[in-house]
């Protein structure tokens, strides 16, 4: 679907927030975007587990366990005016207030959107910001389908136990969330990857993705009008997810050659870190 002229301001940014709880939580922050300054869309999304988990366990029997609801560890995607809209939400909002006092582990990613498709609205929100420039180090991806019920079906069923065993090692695939919108028909994944030809290498010339997508395909022949995706910059990550901050991770291991500017070098990792 191309993009429609919602937002068109060059500055505009997405962030991504991966939430682990110390208690449960059955009902996280919803109805944002209208009532927090400089916030266009706002979406909780349940996570589902871990990638690198599941690489180690590529079975049914560690897949279908964790697709019930967990509802100690939420991600939260958002789409905002400009940076200085979501310091402002990390330094005063009482949800950034509740994530510091009462979690047990948070990460802030924040991302500069390089390319936006799809009907979903946190993705044409981005349409007139993104920019076809590729980056030469990390690049984070978000893709989220709504699946007709043949095509969950064919999803679930078959598609993602036969990708398990084909997720890359933790040097190509820096993070990997699987997430959930509305339970079993709209899954949602968040990846990092250490450049663009990690992820291209997966999604485009591996076998597992690829038939992945022809399983689904065959059960529900709209399914690439269905998929809203997107790419991004991540430009700085601060906090934890898994005990580390990958961003940052990656941008102490990338070699220091002329690929890496000291600007770019700079703007990539926790401040300090």
């Amino acid at each position: 679907m191309p993009c429609s002229l919602l937002y068109r301001e060059a500055t505009v940014i997405a962030s991504f927030h991966a939430i682990t709880y110390r208690q449960r939580v059955f009902s996280p922050p919803r109805r944002l975007a209208q009532a927090v300054e400089g916030l266009r869309f706002w979406r909780p999304l349940n996570i589902g587990g871990d990638f690198a988990w599941f690489r180690e366990h590529p079975t049914r029997r560690a897949l279908y366990p964790r697709l019930r609801p967990d509802f100690h560890r939420w991600a939260f995607y958002a789409v905002w005016e400009d940076d200085a809209a979501l310091d402002q939400f990390l330094e005063r909002s009482p949800i950034s207030r509740a994530w510091r006092d009462g979690t047990a582990e948070a990460w802030h990613l924040r991302l500069k959107p390089l390319r936006a498709r799809g009907p979903w609205k946190g993705m044409q929100l981005l349409c007139g910001a993104d920019t076809a420039a590729a980056p030469e180090g990390p690049i984070a991806c978000i893709v989220r389908a709504d699946l007709t019920l043949r095509g969950t079906l064919a999803f679930w069923g078959s598609a993602a136990p036969g990708v398990l065993a084909h997720i890359p090692r933790d040097a190509e695939l820096l993070a990997g969330i699987p997430l959930v919108d509305r339970p079993y028909t709209q899954p949602v994944s968040f990846s990092l990857w250490r450049d663009v030809g990690s992820f291209a290498a997966f999604a485009h010339r591996g076998d597992g993705h690829h038939d992945a997508i022809t399983r689904v395909r065959k059960s529900q022949a709209s399914l690439l009008d269905r998929v809203s995706s997107g790419r991004f910059l991540p430009y700085r990550s601060e906090g934890s997810w898994q005990g580390r901050n990958p961003l940052n991770e990656a941008a102490h291991r990338a070699p220091s050659d002329s690929r890496h500017s000291s600007a770019q070098t700079a703007k990539i990792g926790t401040p300090g870190g």
